[in-house]
């Protein structure tokens, strides 16, 4: 998708059957490639089903082909399904010390500042993520409320806004405004809709012309009914100023995301503007893998041996490839 000269390239997400909303952002000044994770995680007390680690795995491989073409490498915050870590993990991340140093090796590093505006979880990811690979990349910057230019196109960095709900344990993240030309592009990552009034006030402020939203995650008790309420109530308040709005990530943890965000949809085509998935920006069907967990099982039981490596310890997962 172009937004003028400003290209849009999904290249992971929970409608491309993983958990992330890593974005290759392109303008003829640069590459930026926003958040470049993916991850897995237990649901319905299923591990993943290999189609998942399957899907993870050709997902990965794009990232790194993306991150190899990219100027710049954009991180919102430190969860790991918009960061690599930098440990050996084989259960949800298929991850490595190695392959984080890989991914980052002479790039531009714009990152949320661990030391200030964070929760402690994130504290140490983010020390942890510096101590990684502060000798390969060519410089790291730390991005809250900064703004940078290369060559015409402008890249504009939030203050930290909260993970979701005003006070969310969650932490918080940045938001990032590419402009170039007059045109201007928002990669807003886990704002959950966004549900805090500060987050929305702040992204209707900067009037994009195309803003990628990370959705609410509705699948989730301890998401209560006023936050999906205010989500929602967002959600048409950006579609009704917006013209491109692509919404994915928690949202599309649901079986019923489509049904939830009807009523944004409809917003949307009253004022000639649209809604899209990730999935649907690259031109795909939407493969929500993880609301389908079950019915995955149901479908296509795993192998003997598969069942066997999901009933072994956690230790013994996350240092043991399962088998596919």
């Amino acid at each position: 998708m172009n937004i003028g000269s400003i290209s849009i390239e999904p290249i992971a997400a929970e409608s491309m059957g993983v958990r992330s909303l890593c974005t290759l952002i392109r303008t003829p000044d640069i590459a930026i490639l926003m958040d470049p994770s993916a991850s897995l995680s237990m649901r319905y007390q299923l591990e993943p089903h290999p189609m998942e680690y399957r899907r993870l795995l050709k997902v990965l491989e794009r990232i790194f082909v993306s991150a190899r073409t990219a100027d710049v490498l954009s991180i919102s915050h430190y969860h790991f399904d918009h960061v690599r870590p930098g440990f050996t993990d084989y259960r949800y991340t298929l991850s490595s010390r190695e392959e984080l140093q890989r991914l980052c090796q002479g790039k531009i590093v714009l990152a949320k500042d661990y030391r200030d505006k964070i929760n402690a979880s994130q504290r140490r990811r983010g020390f942890y993520f510096e101590k990684d690979v502060k000798d390969l990349v060519t410089e790291i910057r730390w991005s809250d409320s900064r703004r940078y230019s290369f060559g015409n196109t402008d890249l504009l960095y939030s203050p930290a806004l909260p993970h979701g709900p005003k006070d969310t344990r969650l932490g918080f993240v940045l938001t990032t405004l590419i402009e170039y030309d007059g045109k201007r592009v928002l990669f807003a990552p886990d704002v959950q809709g966004p549900v805090a009034q500060e987050s929305l006030d702040y992204i209707l402020s900067l009037s994009p012309d195309a803003a990628i939203i990370g959705g609410p995650p509705i699948y989730l008790n301890k998401f209560e009914d006023h936050h999906k309420t205010a989500a929602l109530h967002s959600l048409h308040a950006l579609a009704s100023r917006i013209p491109m709005l692509i919404v994915d990530h928690h949202l599309m943890r649901s079986s019923n995301c489509s049904e939830w965000i009807a009523s944004a949809l409809d917003f949307a085509h009253y004022h000639n503007h649209s809604i899209l998935s990730m999935a649907e920006v690259a031109g795909l069907e939407n493969e929500c893998l993880e609301a389908d967990r079950k019915e995955l099982y149901r479908k296509s039981p795993p192998c003997e041996a598969f069942v066997g490596w999901t009933k072994a310890t956690d230790e013994y997962k996350a240092h043991h490839l399962p088998p596919l």
